[in-house]
């Protein structure tokens, strides 16, 4: 009976089933997992994961963001960043990051503690180099790289964290992972101000690039040690764990664990890119990104402009927008599974970023500016929602990797645009790039309403059938671990 139904799961339905339907193949019936254990072993891999991964995308984002603090300790002087050159920066980096988002599939395919480890030493050392620089044309060169090297990390890792997270539990761990990027702008820029009050032989930007490119390098021996492959290779788990840990990730996905075979698995990436729901999120994606990637990027200079600080000042103030940003990403993805929503936070967020940048394109006077930023960074928030969305929209690995290249490849165009909406002559008040930015947060509202219509839509379109509720819809029967059947809203 067993090789019976083995043979069911890996046989020509293989691609529409999901282990949810067999859970005897991942518990010990006569010895259940009990809720306190489950409990236990997601704890154990937060401490295990989060940290390190939160860590590496904290550098990730600083080593491509600190470009906008160095700009402002001598960089813009001594590389002759005239005219349009500086943005040509942030846009030949968002030009490499682009064409290469298809190496996400690389934490698919390959194991994850080697190819992570060569993805981190690749990126911090071109962020190293790039303290070597003598003129524009190497700098250009190094931020191309750069933009490859970071495309093959962030992308991946809320695809690499839903092979040990249950889908209902992805949300806070992506939120905690995103916070990164918030901790290294508001780190980062505290950083900066500190360096730039060092008198040396080296220039201050010069210092910046190494004292922030240099760990990373390092990081990329722990990430061989650290990175688990797989639930089964974990060995931090003991073997009831990695069964019971399986088991809940089982809920609502396809794991490819034990007799599944692993790696990617074309017929399922082409059914991410067949859905149409899965080009909603890529649009939001773009939408946050149009603020999201420039922000880091020019609001040290959008601060100094407001014209009462000095460059030095502006530096030290960039960092506590970025700290409320990190305490509401944390909270905010923490909510989001606990009601199991995600659109009403992501709606909420995005309304006050808007609200924010009207009052950075509107405002005048230096107060009503300043605490313009600080509801302005909330779009944050939007990203960590919208990369757990994305996971709950497929229930397979290849899939949702599939999901994930779609959203990134398209949302990263974003910063595209972005990067060239806060041009040097629109000083001090930078109108056209508030404006713009307004109009895309206000835009990512809409389209998450627009989202979480469809699903509702498709869940009472799947009941009147008298059916199940299809893969990705907004209510999945959930397996509570007593016996009873629970409906839950994890994906809108």
């Amino acid at each position: 009976m067993h090789d019976s139904k083995e043979k069911e799961v890996t046989g020509a339905d293989e691609k529409q089933a999901i282990s949810r339907r067999d859970y005897t193949d991942y518990e010990d019936q006569s010895n259940p997992p009990t809720a306190g254990e489950e409990a236990a072993i997601i704890r154990k891999l937060d401490y295990r994961l989060l940290p390190f991964v939160f860590v590496l995308y904290s550098l990730s984002v600083l080593d491509r963001s600190n470009i906008g603090n160095a700009k402002l300790a001598g960089l813009e002087k001594d590389v002759n960043l005239s005219g349009n050159r500086y943005n040509w920066l942030g846009t030949l980096f968002y030009i490499a990051y682009i064409l290469f988002q298809w190496t996400t599939f690389g934490w698919k395919q390959f194991p994850a503690h080697i190819w992570g480890a060569f993805v981190v030493f690749f990126w911090g050392f071109i962020a190293t180099v790039q303290a070597g620089v003598t003129g524009w044309g190497g700098l250009m060169t190094c931020r191309f790289f750069l933009g490859i090297a970071e495309s093959m990390y962030g992308p991946g890792i809320p695809l690499y964290l839903s092979y040990f997270y249950p889908r209902d539990k992805i949300g806070f761990r992506h939120g905690v992972f995103i916070s990164g990027a918030a901790m290294a702008n508001a780190y980062g820029s505290a950083l900066a101000y500190g360096i730039t009050q060092i008198n040396g032989t080296l220039a201050p930007w010069r210092i910046l690039f190494l004292i922030e490119g240099l760990p990373t390098c390092a990081l990329a021996v722990f990430a061989w040690f650290f990175l688990p492959d797989s639930i089964a290779k974990a060995r931090f788990l003991t073997e009831r764990e990695k069964t019971i840990a399986t088991r809940f990730v089982a809920r609502h996905q396809k794991v490819e664990e034990g007799k599944a075979k692993t790696g990617l698995r074309p017929q399922e990436v082409l059914q991410a890119f067949k859905d149409p729901k899965s080009y909603i999120p890529a649009l939001m994606y773009f939408s946050v990104n149009v603020s999201f990637a420039s922000l880091p990027l020019f609001l040290p200079t959008i601060i100094s402009d407001i014209g009462v600080f000095s460059e030095i000042q502006s530096q030290g103030l960039s960092a506590p927008p970025y700290l409320l940003a990190f305490i509401f990403i944390i909270l905010c993805s923490f909510l989001s599974d606990y009601f199991r929503t995600r659109s009403v936070f992501i709606t909420i967020a995005a309304i006050v970023a808007g609200v924010g940048f009207i009052m950075l394109g509107a405002g005048t006077s230096a107060a009503t500016r300043y605490a313009g930023t600080f509801l302005a960074t909330q779009i944050f928030v939007c990203v960590s929602l919208l990369l757990s969305w994305t996971a709950n929209l497929s229930a397979s690995e290849s899939r949702r990797a599939g999901g994930y290249v779609i959203l990134s490849t398209i949302g990263q165009c974003g910063p595209l645009l972005g990067t060239n909406v806060f041009p040097s002559s629109e000083k001090p008040y930078y109108r056209k790039g508030m404006w713009i930015s307004c109009a895309f947060s206000f835009l990512v509202a809409v389209l998450s309403v627009t989202l979480s219509l469809i699903i509702k839509w498709e869940e009472k379109r799947g009941k009147r059938a008298g059916g199940e509720v299809g893969e990705g819809s907004e209510v999945d029967v959930m397996d509570t671990g007593s016996g009873d059947d629970e409906k839950m809203r994890i994906a809108a």
